[in-house]
């Protein structure tokens, strides 16, 4: 009898929802770039010193609602602009969609879908009224293990620059700015808090400028400076890529007009230094170890003429610009509605508002579906339930044979890791800020064993890396699928899960996955493997 083994890459593939895209209801119409800046600068010459350094300043870690706020200016009706992650939905607040990642996105070759998710987006973080979506992700994957990897679109920089460009309009259809992020060259987790991505002009343009390009085209609104420097200085006061002749801005630019801001904790060195080169604002206004505070001494350097009068009503204006643009201040936009402080739900700024539609849970479903590859399928007869000793996929509908399901990626994932630091389970989405809650996911074992079950099917599982569990479940059954996967984050404060910070240590299976699959399929000629990786 010959082996059959059918092998499905699911880049993040989340069994959750999803449907056919929405239509932009709520669509606004921006205002044009000239009419916001008029609007801006009329507003900031109503403005004190106190009040211009707080709309370029975060309020703090522990005083932020959302991951990030500015400091209010409600005399003149600014509210304290909220700043939230991430790129594929909400983090550490419920009632939300846990979207596919910026990575199944790509995999779906499709600009329907990605408008159609960045209008999904966009719909959920103003439902629960965030001004600034972070997002989307734009780094360029040249390293296959970088841990934040599935957060963008892959490495090919046209690719990235059209998923870029469909999010943004997407997003920034229903009122809410986004912010292109991580300006620039940022590659890899180990050592981001200091090392040198030292590029020259043409690589900078033809491989990690193009995205931003295409996001300047759709008029985004913030560019997010990242942690690592950029040819020795760090990217949020180097005034070579975000000054006023830069890559950025000036004669030979990609012309963007928002206001850039930084990375948390990513400034260093002073606030004039910072102000100078071309950083607008600040996040969250505050040292966190790594970095930050810097803008703490920016009235001192206005006040001593060190920073000009002149430059940081340029810096204001740029913050309220997009913000006029969008429509935000026209009095629909909702207050903000939740507290990232309390996490779980509880305090009086948590409404528990239910931005969750039935239309963006059919379109992640759809996303997550249309993102799948194959990489192999040795077909028999028109794949598993077609006919007698049929092999491969598809597995028909109706199939009423045997099943195992084995590995630990089919069952429910374990929900509430801080930050999705934890791998147990299947893997929908990776660590760090750019993760959210798991609160909808719907496990393999219960959709595949739904399906055998209503077709009168039977169906066996083994939901562990245990190898011997394993090969005792697919044995003698029709067919046998089997999931593993492999995880990567953000490095955070040097954070470790299963030994791996941030970056992966290796290109490998977690948990013996390769192992587990030989094994598996030695006893069993029709094996379908699934994998759900953050890359290769």
């Amino acid at each position: 009898m010959g082996l059959s083994i059918s092998i499905r890459l699911s880049l993040l593939l989340a069994f959750i929802v999803v449907l056919d895209p929405p239509g932009v209801q709520g669509a606004i119409t921006p205002r044009s770039w000239s009419e916001s800046y008029a609007l801006a600068n009329a507003t900031v010459s109503q403005m004190t010193l106190d009040e211009k350094i707080g709309m370029v300043s975060g309020v703090g870690t522990f005083n932020s609602r959302c991951a990030g706020n500015t400091n209010a200016v409600s005399r003149l009706g600014i509210p304290s602009l909220c700043f939230n992650d991430g790129p594929a939905g909400i983090r550490q607040t419920h009632n939300v969609t846990g979207f596919p990642t910026g990575i199944n996105a790509a995999s779906t070759f499709s600009k329907r879908l990605m408008t159609a998710r960045g209008v999904a987006l966009g719909e959920e973080f103003r439902g629960k009224g965030i001004h600034v979506y972070l997002g989307p992700s734009l780094d360029i994957s040249r390293n296959p293990k970088a841990g934040r990897n599935w957060e963008a679109f892959g490495p090919d920089p046209y690719l990235t620059g059209e998923a870029a460009y469909a999010t943004i309009i997407g997003v920034q259809s229903v009122g809410v700015q986004a912010c292109a992020k991580h300006f620039l060259a940022n590659n890899q987790e180990h050592w981001r808090y200091g090392l040198s991505a030292d590029i020259d002009d043409r690589t900078t343009r033809e491989l990690y400028l193009y995205g931003y390009y295409r996001a300047v085209e759709a008029d985004v609104s913030t560019v997010m400076c990242a942690y690592n420097r950029v040819n020795q200085t760090s990217a949020c006061h180097n005034s070579a890529i975000i000054g006023s002749n830069s890559y950025l801005r000036g004669p030979n630019s990609i012309g963007f007009q928002g206001a850039t801001i930084s990375d948390w904790g990513a400034t260093h060195d002073s606030a004039q230094e910072n102000a100078i080169a071309g950083l607008d604002m600040e996040q969250p206004g505050d040292y966190i170890v790594i970095g930050g505070g810097v803008y703490k001494g920016l009235k001192a350097a206005v006040n001593s003429g060190a920073v000009s009068v002149a430059r940081l009503n340029e810096m204001v204006a740029r913050v309220l610009a997009p913000y006029y643009r969008l429509r935000q201040d026209d009095g629909t936009f909702p207050a903000t509605n939740f507290d990232i402080q309390h996490m779980d739900g509880t305090g009086s700024l948590n409404l528990n508002v239910n931005v969750r539609t039935d239309e963006h849970t059919r379109l992640a479903r759809e996303i997550a579906a249309k993102s799948a590859v194959l990489l192999k399928n040795a077909v028999t007869s028109g794949g598993t339930g077609n006919s007698s000793g049929a092999k491969g996929l598809p597995i028909k509908n109706g199939f009423k044979g045997s099943m195992a399901v084995i590995g630990q990626d089919a069952k429910m994932p374990k929900n509430g890791c801080y930050l999705n630091e934890c791998n147990e389970g299947v893997m929908v989405v990776g660590w760090g800020s750019g993760s959210y809650f798991l609160d909808w996911v719907v496990p393999p074992i219960d959709s595949l064993t739904a399906q055998m079950t209503n077709a009168g099917g039977s169906i066996t599982s083994s939901l562990s890396s245990d190898i011997n569990a394993g090969v005792a479940a697919a044995r003698g059954k029709d067919v046998a699928v089997v999931f593993v996967n492999a995880m990567s984050g953000e490095l955070g404060f040097y954070d470790v899960v299963v030994g791996n910070m941030g970056d992966r240590n290796d290109l490998d299976l977690w948990w013996k996955g390769g192992s587990l699959v030989e094994a598996v399929a030695a006893v069993n000629s029709n094996t379908i493997v699934v994998v759900h990786s953050v890359g290769p």
